[in-house]
């Protein structure tokens, strides 16, 4: 099947991602068991599984609502039964949106709506994201590319939640329910024991892990290391991530679940380490290196997160926002800064054009420094920006993970404008 055989690409890293999302736009189902579908959409939304019960479906999960109607019709495709239970395994919307399509698709039929599951701080994060919805519909344009994105709140919360672990036996189908830290701090797997399938939400994306994310609230990367291992023991034959196709066999199972949280294990350590020597931010920072082995494999390759900013997360989380600069304690206003400095060298333009310069020789990092100095000492000089856009390409191009393309192009464009291009 064109389906396996391009699992098999991805898996040995002939193919890249590009080629799932490509394949599964028009959404696609994979049957997982007996009993058992998980249709995929876009890489960017998430998987949801269906499992067949003699008292109606259970979903992990629902997509987002643009995409709900392509999912839910793929599943009827399969079966038509009732949805019975929805389990969120974790706030986000590409994993709760859907819920209001089958809130009406139940209206529709004259049955009960679906009953929803999850861990109890899904309601605090929805409560969250309605206190913060301007703040968050910034940084989601951001990150996504998306002008003028208002985030949507207000999706149905769950009916019933729980702590740490919870049974479900529903239609004779036996589901546990277990919280872990991750991404987020509300995330759930769930596992069929009888069956040896594991539902592992976000903890597994076919990427390197979401632990670091720039701009969104505290990540947990030790305790995500923890929970895959939690999941490894379990032995799962068959691994559903939240995102990407499906894993089969033991085996693979195993190496993804094993290989992700060496990979966090090793950055918390590492990161540990040095802060426990008393460096700064920026010692850790350069002096904190990944396993390059493991980045290098196919479904742990930093194309979304950077390994960096998981080491900054990690730093926050133990270590609070100061980063050990006496300067950055109460700092000086930014303008105020640049101004000094375009100052010494001699005009913005100056500082301007030795950012160009560093551009070209690959020292991108520095380039942009200086670059955003130069902005700030003449925001209204659009030789000056034109300059700054110039070098913000170089550092994009440079760039692996795609939100750290995405925030530095937020700036570039910024530059763009500025400079009346």
């Amino acid at each position: 099947m064109a389906q396996d055989r391009l699992f098999e690409q991805l898996w040995d890293g002939s193919a890249p991602m590009e080629a799932w999302t490509a394949a599964v736009a028009e959404g696609v189902g994979t049957v997982v068991a007996d009993g058992i579908l998980t249709v995929h959409s876009t890489y960017f939304c998430g998987s949801v599984t269906a499992i067949r019960t003699s008292e109606g479906l259970v979903l992990i999960d629902t997509a987002n609502a643009a995409l709900a109607a392509q999912t839910l019709a793929a599943i009827r495709r399969w079966d038509d039964s009732a949805v019975h239970t929805v389990i969120y395994t974790h706030g986000h919307i590409d994993h709760t949106g859907g819920m209001a399509a089958l809130d009406a698709e139940a209206a529709a039929r004259g049955v009960p709506r679906p009953r929803i599951v999850a861990h109890r701080d899904v309601r605090r994060r929805m409560e969250r994201y309605k206190a913060t919805q301007g703040f968050v519909s910034v940084v989601q344009g951001q990150q996504f590319n998306y002008p003028d994105y208002t985030y949507p709140v207000g999706q149905r919360q769950p009916d019933e939640v729980y702590d740490e672990a919870m049974v479900l036996t529903i239609g004779g189908e036996r589901l546990e329910l277990f919280h872990g830290r991750g991404e987020t701090d509300d995330a759930t797997f769930v596992w069929l024991p009888g069956r040896r399938v594991l539902a592992s939400g976000d903890f597994v994306i076919w990427m390197f892990p979401n632990a670091g994310n720039p701009r969104k609230v505290q990540r947990y990367a030790a305790e995500w290391a923890a929970t895959l291992r939690r999941m490894r023991a379990l032995g799962p034959e068959v691994l559903i991530p939240g995102h990407g196709p499906v894993i089969f066999g033991a085996g693979r199972a195993g190496q993804v679940l094993e290989e992700g949280a060496a990979l966090l294990e090793s950055l918390v350590a590492q990161t540990l380490a040095l802060m426990n020597r008393g460096c700064t931010l920026d010692e850790v920072l350069h002096g904190v290196t990944a396993p390059a082995g493991l980045l290098e494999r196919p479904w742990l390759r930093p194309q979304y997160d950077d390994p960096e900013f998981v080491v900054r997360a990690v730093w926050h989380l133990n270590g609070g926002w100061f980063d050990g600069d006496a300067a950055h304690l109460k700092p000086a206003p930014t303008a105020e800064l640049a101004a000094e400095i375009a100052a010494l060298a001699g005009g913005a333009g100056l500082l301007a054009a030795r950012a160009a310069a560093l551009a070209a020789e690959g020292r991108t990092r520095l380039a942009a420094h200086l670059a955003e100095f130069a902005a700030g000492a003449a925001p209204g000089d659009r030789a000056v920006q034109a300059a700054r856009a110039a070098v913000l390409e170089a550092c994009m191009a440079r760039e692996t993970s795609l939100m750290g393309r995405a925030f530095l192009s937020v700036y570039q464009r910024d530059a763009k404008a500025r400079a009346g291009e």
